[in-house]
Order: C-alpha cells, then structure tokens, then sequence
C-alpha cells in the first residue's frame, strides 16, 4: 500500500471525527476525551479545529486513515519544541507501515520547521504504543503520575522526547 502524509484541513471533518470516535471507542487510553465529548463537537466545531493546522493526517489513496496532533511552540524560549498527539491509525491498517508514514511525515515536517525536540505522552500500560515510539528514537524521560482518569481509575503517563538534532 501506498500512503501519503498530510495536513488536514475543514474538508477532512466528517472523516476525521469518525477516526476520533473510533480511536477513543476501541483505545482509550490514547486519548484523554471519552466517547460522548468526542462525539459532541459539531461540523461547524470540528472545520474550526482543522482551520488551526494543527492536525496531520496519514492516507491510503483518499481515504483518511489516521492522524496525529500537531503543535509546534510559538513562545521564543520554547519555540525549539512541538507536542505530537494524539496519535492514532485506524485498526485495520495497523502493522501495514501507514503509522510509520505518519511518523515519518511528523519528523520531517518538525526538522524542516527548525523543531529540535518531539514531545508526547503516552499511558504506562500503552505497551504496543511505547514500542512504537521507542522504534523511531524517542526517549522515556520522566513519568507523571495521575495524569489522566478513566472511569475513576488513576492512570500514569511517560513523557518521551525525540531530540531531532538540530
């Protein structure tokens, strides 16, 4: 298969908000919403967010079938760091390279904007998504603990970095 990296823009909404619900439905410790604030904002809401610039998306010809946060730092003492996340590859495409790609896009973007330090999140237990990060280099540097709950339950994060060498 053949994917392709891009940012998402107000045309990608309908689709975008179906991979949301999707992600947060069947893997809810990748995100800190449930399935009802998901599933809350409007077409109107969600063209908002895409007009921001802030999402990336991975395709399999025209059909969006990821996508990833993106959020580079405007503040000059920190402009050297972006945060990526959530991340997420619609189920059916998982171990076909279409997250790679998306990752790919995300560090080549990020080295091409001057960023020098990847930032994400990611839940302890995320077992299938720490290796995933830790195989494109990013680093555990720290772990916050009772950062989200679901259903009432305490759940803790690592916070992992990927320094682009800048």
């Amino acid at each position: 298969m053949a994917f392709s990296y891009q940012n998402l823009g107000p045309e990608h909404a309908e689709d975008w908000q179906a991979l949301r619900i999707e992600g947060v439905r069947d893997y809810p410790m990748g995100f800190l919403t449930t399935v009802e604030e998901t599933a809350s904002p409007g077409p109107d809401r969600l063209k908002e967010i895409l007009n921001h610039g802030t999402i990336r998306g991975v395709f399999n010809g025209e059909t969006l079938i990821g996508f990833c946060g993106y959020r580079p730092q405007k503040l000059e003492r920190t402009r050297h760091r972006a945060e990526i996340g959530p991340f997420f590859v619609s189920g059916k495409y998982h171990g076909s390279g279409a997250a790679h790609t998306l990752m790919q896009g995300l560090i080549e973007e990020a080295r091409g904007a001057g960023i020098e330090q990847l930032e994400l999140f990611v839940d302890t237990e995320n077992h299938r998504a720490i290796r995933f990060y830790e195989a494109h280099g990013f680093k555990n540097v720290a772990t916050h603990p009772d950062g989200v709950r679901i259903n009432g339950t305490s759940r803790d994060d690592h916070f992992y970095i990927l320094r682009l060498g800048h």
